[in-house]
């Protein structure tokens, strides 16, 4: 009994034994099997780039991986880790602000991933300065999967795109607002087409963007006007080298020049990538250059023809004193007298030349004053028609009041003249010839006028003919001196250099409009002024009370104090400017000092040291432009006068009455007499230095 109790006890405890080394292997084979599943886990949740955390429902962290703990490494489980609570204060304290780069990371972050939208999605900076994408998934079981992204070196490369193309925005938006052209063409492809071209290259060579891609080099050379310069650069597109070059271009508005550099750009390999060239537009340039040569020329001939006229007016007073003193006591009707009478003539020709040639090579205006055009017009006219012949139709017209400018009277009257007299000149057989006046901003001046001034308001004068006008070799040299259309002896070539330097010397600009068998039209631009008229005459010959010169100058040579005292009082109630001198030396000093115009010399005929008629000769030899009048209490002439007055000299008798002096001096200066008649018309007052200062 013993032993069967013994023997059943021995086997329960081989059996006991027996389960208890199969569940220890059992035990141990699944343990093993799961320490390698949450090895193989642990390896899972490591591997990637990304970060990974689970909360269960709880809250509380139940598995981080390595790389979420890199980015944060307060997660650490050891160090305690995080609530769930606490994880999302730490995502909004450290969340960052999405701008443009940004948000086109995250759209091609989101483009790369699974169709699975997360619960939540923000950006975070970690404390290396590192973004991380954080996005949320929740578990089926109530938990939560973290999964951060490193998403720093996507929103660099975003960056870099974006600044790369603000870069690329702002340099196309440069090169199109350029003011040169600058066209590109592809040196990888055959035929080398033009790949690029800015608005200002499309504005010169009148290119289209639309048409580029099909256009080659040939299309550029297509448009060079001149032979050479296209050679010179197909020349340069064949060698493949950097160039510089001219070329000339014509547009339907004539021609235009440019200044070529041709610059060819190699890749990373050394190899030709691309042609730039770049246009510079030297149209401008060239006609600037091309006037201030024909300044610089006119004026060395100026220079050379003052010395000229110098030496020239001394070997003629030569050649016509001698013919004179030839010509004494020979029968004025032998071959000899008329022979030497020719001499005289042909170097009065001369006189008159050289007189040309100085006024050509003046370079200052004396003085200029405020002067209102179209009334100087309305006193022009009488001296310009009996210059037109009679089958001329003469016309002035005038648009609008009180055009003024700020110019020598005298240049004005020459400039008009010579003009007038060219006009006449090219109708032979009769036409239309107009002077017009009306004023322009600047917006109404030629173009090539336009670039050369910032001044804003002109007057223009324009002198038109329907002659035989000019063809465009003659028009190119129509303001060289010494240059003319009309036979040997009939001009000097001087007449347009003269009015192309006074009209200079105003501040002004002259353009010339001509065509064979159409006529002329000869177009002044003279800046306008605000000032008012620098002299002004008014009031009725009839009524001396009401005569005013206000702004005329007059020079009183009157050796009686109190009688001088009393005739500068009565032109001073004229509004004359007065000048006063107690003798001829005196009055020729004061002349000198004087830097305005003398329009009239008001002298005594007998005063000491020097009388007024050796005064008079002297004054208008320095101031030809300057009127004379003579007071005496002596008779003007006869055997009572004891200086004999030149013919026709204008003669007021002393006492001096204020009514005859008011019309003589009104009368000489503003050239009418009580009939409203110019002087010149009437005879009544007339002297010889009246007469020298109208020719």
């Amino acid at each position: 009994m013993m032993d069967s109790l013994n023997f059943s006890l021995a086997l329960f405890s081989i059996l006991v034994t027996t389960f208890a080394v199969f569940a220890v292997y059992f035990l141990f084979k699944k343990t093993k099997q799961c320490c390698s599943l949450t090895r193989l886990l642990g390896e899972a949740m490591d591997s990637g780039g990304m970060g990974k955390i689970f909360f269960d429902s709880k809250g509380r962290i139940s598995r981080t991986n390595n790389k979420a703990v890199e980015f944060i490494p307060d997660l650490d489980l050891k160090k305690g880790g995080m609530k769930l609570d606490e994880f999302w204060d730490y995502l909004f304290e450290h969340a960052v602000d999405c701008d443009e780069s940004l948000k086109n990371t995250l759209n091609k972050s989101i483009e790369t991933q699974d169709n699975t939208n997360p619960a939540f999605r923000e950006v975070i900076e970690v404390g290396d300065g590192r973004l991380c994408l954080v996005e949320v998934k929740n578990l089926h079981k109530g938990g939560s999967l973290f999964i951060l992204s490193d998403i720093s070196l996507d929103k660099k490369r975003e960056d870099h795109v974006l600044d790369l193309n603000k870069s690329n925005y702002r340099l196309q938006k440069a090169i199109e607002s350029a003011t040169n052209g600058i066209l590109v063409s592809d040196l990888k492809i055959s035929g080398n087409p033009l790949v690029f071209a800015n608005k200002a290259l499309c504005e010169y060579v009148g290119f289209s963007m639309d048409n580029l891609k099909n256009w080659t080099w040939d299309v550029v050379l297509d448009l060079v006007e001149n032979q050479d310069e296209k050679a010179n650069l197909l020349q340069a597109l064949i060698l493949g080298k950097d160039a510089d070059l001219e070329i000339s271009i014509k547009r339907d508005d004539g021609i235009r020049h440019f200044n070529i550099k041709l610059s060819y750009v190699t890749d990373n390999n050394n190899d030709p990538d691309l042609l730039v060239a770049i246009f510079t537009e030297t149209t401008l340039l060239k006609q600037k250059e091309a006037e201030a040569f024909q300044t610089q020329k006119l004026e060395a001939l100026g220079q050379l023809a003052a010395g000229v006229a110098h030496d020239f007016n001394n070997v003629l007073s030569i050649i016509d004193g001698f013919s004179m003193m030839a010509g004494k006591g020979l029968d004025e009707e032998s071959n000899v007298s008329q022979y030497l009478k020719k001499i005289q003539s042909a170097s009065k020709r001369g006189a008159a030349l050289t007189k040309k040639m100085l006024t050509f090579s003046r370079h200052k205006i004396i003085s200029r004053e405020v002067i209102d055009l179209s009334s100087f017009l309305e006193e022009q006219k009488v001296l310009l028609e009996p210059l037109v012949t009679a089958s001329i139709r003469f016309l002035i017209r005038v648009k609008g009041e009180g055009i003024r400018i700020s110019a020598s009277p005298d240049s004005m009257s020459q400039i008009i003249m010579n003009l007038v007299v060219n006009a006449r000149d090219a109708m032979p057989d009769g036409g239309t010839l107009t002077i017009e006046l009306d004023c322009c901003d600047r917006s109404g001046l030629p173009e090539k006028i336009r670039n050369q001034t910032e001044e804003k308001k002109f007057s223009r004068l324009s002198i038109s003919d329907t002659g035989v006008g000019m063809d465009k070799k003659t028009l190119a040299r129509v303001f060289d001196p010494f240059f003319s259309t009309k036979p040997q002896g009939k001009g000097t070539g001087l007449g347009m250099s003269i009015v192309y330097g006074l009209i200079q010397e105003m501040g002004g600009f002259l353009d010339v409009v001509s065509s064979p068998g159409v006529g002329t039209t000869i177009s002044m631009y003279i800046p306008a002024s605000d000032a008012p008229v620098t002299k002004q005459a008014s009031g009725d010959i009839d009524d001396p009370g009401s005569l005013k010169l206000k702004g005329y100058t007059v020079l009183v040579a009157e050796d009686e104090p109190d009688l001088l005292l009393v005739v500068c009082d009565m032109l001073e109630q004229m509004e004359l400017n007065v000048i006063t001198a107690s003798n001829g030396d005196e009055a020729l000093l004061k002349q000198d000092e004087y830097e305005g115009d003398i329009d009239l010399l008001l002298s005594d005929v007998i005063m000491p040291e020097m009388n007024g008629v050796k005064l008079a000769e002297l004054l208008v030899s320095l101031r030809p432009e300057t009127k004379v009048v003579f007071m005496s209490g002596y008779p003007g002439s006869g055997e009572m006068a004891p200086v004999e007055l030149p013919e026709d000299a204008i003669f007021i008798p002393k006492p001096v009455d204020y009514d005859r002096l008011a019309r003589v001096v009104y009368s000489t200066i503003h050239g009418q007499d009580s009939d409203g008649k110019s002087s010149e018309q009437s005879g009544e007052i007339k002297s010889r230095w009246v007469s020298s200062s109208l020719h």
